[in-house]
């Protein structure tokens, strides 16, 4: 399934953006619903206190002086009912609406609707009704939210309920959630006009950075530019410039590997063709046969080391269906051959190897060996020793191959595992790709290789590692 960028943002940034909203609208109704009911709960203390002031005492009695134009002011609210009661601590009705609910007289409604039996302020003690008490109730069946004092005047305990209709409150909170609301819709807005334009914007240099590796032709392998891209993407910029570099490197390699084979395989080429008409003129010239068979040789040895060596540079695809080898039967398969150079040359060839398998690919592996033991014997001198050890250490399979030829010099150890490369001083013919062959193939396979002095005092050593897993 593909992956859209622009729409993993787009949900990324929705998300978190509807939970904020729910969220900041359920703040801002409960502030809003604080806050009027904070402002107009103050209004109804105010009335309590304005109907307390006309509450007096005469003659040790409790009387309530309130004419009907102060009593007319008191109620006046263009918009809500106000209702008001004078009681007495013993019950007697001073003044007001005498069936106004008392707190407590019934299920009043709490903050958050839910029915709730309040306690009977009248019941209690006197230092519990100092302060205010407000409770919502239903009047007239109409809700209502009320407020009752108490006050002392001598021995006489008065109680001051002071109600109203809500609907100033609902009208109230109702424009503040307004106000919430379309704030939250023009954030919403903001934002919604924020991901359709900023989101291709800040897409746009991936765009352009497509549009530019698009346009690029297959050997246009120069880097990009970091500093034209966003922060975010310069690392990509970079691993693609690093990519280039190998690319490039690789394609050099292979222009010079061309060059170099159509080079080497000139000149036996060349050699061929005038043996061809030499022989040709002279038919019957055994020599000239003999020649020709050695050009014929030298030609296909070049050009089965030239397949091994591609061979060898896609060892990592061929590594995929690696299998269980025997390494000590393809040690086997091939010394009878070695025999029989070794034989016509008088040379020592002692071979020691234990059974050991290995993961790998076989004909890599064979090429490995042969490779390697073709040099040995082929610059050893006549009488001289080569010989083979294989054997197990630490979980890597080791291959030693020494030998009492003339040696490599300690500086140019790395020097012959170039393609080609080949020692000035050789008068041996050869095509310098046996060593780079056995590098590629160790390589493939997670191994190693190196050269060293022969542990004789004289000749080469060469010592490969390998695991024995992959």
């Amino acid at each position: 399934m593909q992956i859209s960028l622009y729409r993993r943002l787009l949900q990324n940034f929705a998300g978190p953006t509807f939970l904020l909203l729910i969220t900041a609208g359920g703040i801002s109704y409960g502030i809003a619903k604080s806050v009027v009911g904070t402002a107009y709960d103050q209004n109804l203390i105010n009335l309590a206190h304005g109907a307390a002031n006309h509450v007096l005492l005469r003659d040790g009695q409790i009387a309530l002086d309130l004419t009907g134009g102060a009593e007319q002011v008191l109620r006046t609210d263009t918009i809500d009912d106000i209702y008001f009661r004078v009681r007495t601590g013993t019950g007697s009705i001073l003044g007001g609406d005498a069936d106004l609910p008392s707190l407590g007289s019934e299920r009043s409604r709490n903050g958050t609707g839910a029915a709730e039996l309040q306690p009977n302020v009248e019941s209690l003690p006197a230092h519990h009704l100092a302060a205010p008490q407000f409770f919502d109730s239903h009047y007239r069946d109409t809700p209502i939210r009320a407020v009752r004092l108490q006050q002392t005047l001598g021995h006489h305990t008065i109680y001051i309920t002071v109600g109203e209709t809500l609907n100033k409150r609902q009208q109230a909170l109702e424009r503040l959630l307004l106000g919430f609301g379309s704030a939250a819709v023009m954030l919403l807005a903001a934002a919604t006009l924020a991901v359709r334009l900023g989101i291709p914007s800040s897409l746009a240099p991936l765009k352009r950075l497509e549009d530019e590796l698009r346009g690029r032709t297959g050997a246009d392998l120069s880097p990009l530019s970091p500093e034209s891209v966003p922060l975010e993407i310069r690392e990509v910029v970079r691993a693609l410039n690093a990519l280039f570099d190998r690319l490039r490197a690789v394609n050099t390699g292979q222009r010079q590997f061309l060059q170099d084979a159509a080079h080497q395989l000139r000149t036996p080429l060349a050699g061929l063709q005038m043996q061809i008409e030499l022989l040709e003129s002279h038919p019957a010239d055994a020599a000239a046969l003999a020649r020709l068979k050695h050009s014929v040789q030298r030609v296909t040895r070049l050009a089965n080391q030239l397949l091994a060596l591609a061979r060898a540079e896609a060892g990592a695809q061929l590594m995929v269906n690696a299998s269980t080898v025997d390494f000590a039967h393809l040690i086997d398969d091939m010394v009878e051959e070695w025999l029989e150079k070794a034989d016509a040359r008088s040379i020592d060839l002692g071979i020691a190897r234990e059974p050991v398998s290995i993961v790998g690919d076989p004909t890599l592996l064979r090429e490995l060996i042969a490779n390697l033991m073709d040099n040995a014997l082929r610059y050893t001198p006549n009488g001289g020793e080569v010989s083979l050890h294989c054997a197990v250490a630490d979980g890597m399979l080791e291959l030693e191959i020494s030998d009492t030829g003339p040696g490599i010099p300690e500086d140019r150890w790395e020097a012959v595992f170039e393609r080609f490369y080949r020692l000035p001083e050789t008068s041996l013919s050869g095509s310098g790709l046996g060593l780079p062959i056995a590098r590629e193939i160790a390589r493939c396979h997670h191994g190693s290789i190196r050269i060293s002095a022969s542990p004789r005092g004289k000749g080469t050593r060469v010592q490969v590692s390998l695991p024995l897993t992959q």
